[in-house]
């Protein structure tokens, strides 16, 4: 009678087990699986990694490239672009390492070197080695042409990333941010550019910030604007005195006709750094 109730309990266990879950019941008795929790794991299906296009267009992408190029045979030249966050960059010319720096916490990297270009073409090349220190990769490559300084401006073939650039452009900033926008960024080095070349020991630099917002509040984002585009100069290599000067929102931009703009549109220009003066 024991062994006849012993039996008729286990297969009330068996019979429980599957109307709850006969998929693991079955995985059980097919693979001998101590335990459900053994048998779920076996059961899972494996996981789907990335495709193989995917992983092309990724290996496809280069870490790093050029945004700008500058170079001047008698003075300092500008290189900047994008890399990975916090990487090394490394400028080469011809295979060989002419300058290096690190980018920043968005990728954003910047180099002015002495490095005298004599006439001739070259070609300038990355080397990136990630934060993560795996190794040294060689990445966007551009060829240039210096041509001798006897040679008139005009005479000279221009490019997007050898053209003369005019007057540095307004710094501007991303809406109550102190991060600078893409065009900020450009202008900024083109800022340091000048002022490295030019030897300046001074330069006066005006704050702004568009009308919304308090008097206060907009005082000291200007002031904050300032103080980034003083600390990005004396990354680039600046070594001159500052005046920096905030105006909050008091002098919106007059350069424009703000009536044929759209009002955000119009705002962009007012957040900005402007230059006054150097010397």
């Amino acid at each position: 009678m024991y062994w006849v109730a012993l039996i008729l309990a286990a297969g009330l266990a068996v019979t429980g087990a599957v109307m709850v879950r006969p998929d693991l019941v079955d995985v059980v008795l097919r693979t001998g699986a101590s335990s459900l929790k053994e048998a779920v794991e076996i059961h899972q299906p494996p996981r789907a990694g990335p495709s193989e296009a995917a992983k092309a267009e990724k290996a496809d992408k280069p870490l790093s490239t050029f945004d700008v190029v500058r170079i001047d045979p008698q003075g300092a030249s500008v290189f900047a672009g994008q890399a990975p966050p916090n990487a090394n960059v490394s400028l080469q010319s011809d295979g060989q390492v002419v300058a290096s720096a690190r980018a920043d916490e968005t990728g954003a990297w910047v180099i002015i070197t002495e490095h005298k270009f004599a006439p001739g073409e070259y070609k300038l090349s990355l080397g990136v080695e990630p934060a993560q220190h795996q190794g040294i990769s060689e990445d966007q490559t551009v060829r240039v042409v210096v041509a001798p300084t006897t040679s008139r401006a005009s005479d000279l073939p221009t490019s997007p990333l050898t053209a003369p650039q005019a007057k540095p452009a307004m710094i501007t900033f991303v809406y109550n941010e102190t991060t600078f926008t893409g065009e900020g960024r450009q202008a900024a080095v083109a800022l340091a550019q000048q002022l490295i070349a030019r030897h300046s020991a001074f330069v006066s630099l005006s704050g702004h910030a568009d009308e919304r917002g308090s008097d206060l509040y907009n005082m000291e984002l200007s002031r904050q604007r300032l103080l980034v585009v003083a600390d990005f100069l004396r990354d680039s290599g600046y070594t001159g005195q500052f005046e920096l000067i905030p105006k909050g929102k008091s002098e919106p931009y007059r350069g424009i006709d703000r009536q044929a703009l759209a009002r955000e549109d119009a705002f962009q220009f007012d957040r900005r750094v402007e230059l006054r003066q150097t010397r």
